[in-house]
């Protein structure tokens, strides 16, 4: 049986995305964690630096956790599903960074 989604470890805006968002860089999951993207969502999940570092096309050793890590990971998704809500998720984003910005 098919998964459908992948969770998001520690996901606090985001807990899960579409599997077949992800099936295009299969084998950039097989590089960073030699299991299949089944095999990942079976024993868990990725956190969204993780899931970034696929999708951009990193390897393990490049991958650095940033704070807006997650904020990026929606942003990833809504370009990928919903292309005409990105202006608004962009502006959002764009709020949450500066928000960030300003207390670190």
């Amino acid at each position: 049986m098919p998964i459908e989604n992948m969770p998001v470890m520690h996901g606090k805006q985001i807990r899960s995305i579409p599997m077949r968002l992800l099936l295009p860089y299969e084998e950039q999951a097989l590089r960073n964690h030699s299991q299949s993207l089944k095999r990942l969502a079976e024993r868990g999940c990725m956190d969204a630096c993780e899931i970034l570092g696929i999708v951009r096309g990193l390897r393990w050793s490049q991958l650095k956790h940033h704070p807006d890590d997650e904020a990026d990971l929606i942003a990833w998704v809504a370009r990928k599903t919903s292309p005409h809500l990105c202006q608004c998720i962009s502006r959002q984003l764009a709020s949450m960074h500066r928000i960030q910005a300003n207390h670190l």
